[in-house]
């Protein structure tokens, strides 16, 4: 490749890109800051930060990038947030703000939401998200609202998991599920790896994945051990942009349904489809005879998860043969649970709407309960059923929206590709997973922050991604690009400056 000068790094050290107070990892040093500073357990692991980059995050915030007025400021792609479409957002919501609300909106109201909102989002789920939804999937009386899906993920998952327990996750994933597990229910991630980036983790994998956890946290003592009690799918992906078949989802889902664990599975991202390559099919569509499954089949979905006819290892069908209709049926019943919100799919990160469907009435009645501490304002519920009531104008958002991601992404990808920088194809969500590693000295995390601290601090580049390890993928050096967060100027410069910067790098 072409090599040139290496590029100037900023008169700062490298070591002022860390934290001003790097928190530990370690229980003794986490236990003197709570002593020092008078917190609890949970107050001390709660100051650790999200991810790594946030401090420069902040730092890029306050010298931007500006058109005319600072072009030599820093481009952030490392928030998933989707400003493309917010403008006809905005309008909609202003136009139900100014709808005359009764007295109610003033209120307490139900905890999980109001009538009106659960069954506006019902109906919305059911019509786009879901067309061909199974019987009994979607029901208002069993939508919990909450202030967006990182609320609905904590509240779930303090009812299903217990402090010390796992989750499996397939890697690489959105870089703040590690926090959002941790912080207040202390629950652990378990990054699981697929044969490649776009691949879930096949059944052996994940089998090793849950002895690995067990016997790290084996306990000799006579109270429970700690284990992996769920699956947690993020379809479409998140970082990788690409929609994973219905039957990858499938396998995955059945094998951990089987091995008696709960099914996670986050599909925010759903209406941001801009390329149609494969149709997203919701878990909401799942029927028990889907996951119950058919020995045997073949092929192999792209991004998706392998047959047993295409690899030489077992796969999660192995205990077909014990596993009944009733046995899926009451599965899903008990344990599958899926999570949408606003957020992405309409420009909406600030409304904080959230929401939860699962057919199990004791984790609804558990939501009811703690969603208390983060309802969604009477006021903006209101105003959102109205808005999602308006089926004509969601249609055409909706498509507005996949058209301004589609422009988006392929202003990023085309400079991207003819810069020779390799890019995972993805068709949904706002994300582009680039593979820098063939620039790097050496294939480690050590380089692989060497190279992000670079781009990073480089006065000809000053641009902001978030790192492959944040994302706990297994290969230094990918970085995950954020592309609907910013103009189109400023994307197209973000482009240029990386492809320019690769080519001095060393």
């Amino acid at each position: 490749r072409e090599r040139g000068t290496r590029p100037r790094a900023r008169a700062r050290a490298m070591s002022e890109l860390e934290p001003a107070a790097k928190p530990a990892d370690d229980a003794a040093e986490m236990a003197s800051l709570a002593e020092t500073h008078c917190l609890s357990s949970r107050g001390a692991h709660a100051t650790k930060p999200p991810f790594s980059y946030l401090h420069a995050f902040f730092r890029a915030m306050q010298e931007p990038y500006e058109p005319g007025t600072r072009e030599d400021g820093y481009v952030v792609l490392a928030v998933a947030q989707n400003f493309l479409t917010v403008d006809t957002v905005q309008r909609r919501l202003a136009l139900a703000m100014r709808s005359e609300q009764p007295a109610a909106t003033a209120g307490y109201d139900n905890m999980r939401g109001s009538d009106r909102l659960r069954r506006a989002l019902a109906a919305h789920m059911k019509r786009v998200l879901a067309p061909n939804h199974a019987d009994g999937a979607i029901d208002p009386d069993r939508l919990c609202v909450s202030a967006g899906a990182g609320a609905v993920i904590d509240n779930l998952f303090m009812t299903i998991t217990s402090p010390g327990d796992g989750v499996l996750i397939p890697a690489p994933y959105y870089p703040a599920f590690d926090n959002d597990l941790r912080v207040r229910n202390g629950v652990r991630a378990i990054p699981v790896a697929g044969a490649d980036a776009e691949s879930l983790p096949t059944a052996p994998s994940l089998d090793r994945a849950v002895e690995a956890f067990a016997a790290a946290n084996s306990s000799s003592d006579s109270s429970p051990a700690s284990a992996a009690r769920a699956l947690l799918l993020t379809n479409p992906s998140n970082p990788l942009g690409v929609v994973y078949a219905k039957s990858s989802m499938l396998h995955a889902a059945r094998w951990a349904l089987r091995e008696g664990m709960h099914v996670v599975v986050d599909e925010v991202y759903a209406s941001s489809e801009y390329y149609d390559v494969g149709p997203f099919v919701s878990a909401l569509e799942w029927t028990p005879e889907d996951v119950l499954g058919n020995v045997g089949g073949s092929g192999t979905s792209k991004g998706g998860f392998k047959r047993d006819s295409d690899s030489d290892d077992s796969d999660d069908l192995r205990t077909s043969d014990s596993w009944t209709l009733e046995d899926a049926r009451r599965a899903m019943a008990t344990r599958l649970h899926v999570v949408y919100g606003l957020s992405k799919d309409f420009c909406a990160s600030g409304y904080r709407v959230g929401v939860l469907s699962t057919r199990n009435e004791q984790v609804v009645k558990a939501m009811d309960n703690v969603a208390y501490f983060c309802c969604v304002p009477g006021p903006m519920q209101f105003a959102i059923a109205e808005m999602l009531e308006d089926e004509a104008w969601v249609d055409a958002f909706l498509e507005e929206n996949s058209g301004n991601l589609r422009d988006a992404h392929a202003v990023l990808t085309s400079i991207l590709t003819e810069g020779n920088v390799p890019v995972v194809p993805s068709s949904a969500g706002m994300f582009v997973w680039i593979d820098l590693s063939s620039f790097m000295k050496a294939p480690t995390w050590e380089e692989e922050k060497r190279l992000w601290t670079a781009l990073f601090e480089d006065e000809k580049t000053r641009l902001l991604m978030t790192p492959g390890r944040d994302c706990r993928h297994n290969k230094p050096g990918c970085f995950r690009l954020c592309f609907a967060a910013v103009k189109r100027e400023a994307l197209e410069v973000a482009a240029r400056r990386l492809v320019d910067f690769v080519k001095r790098y060393e």
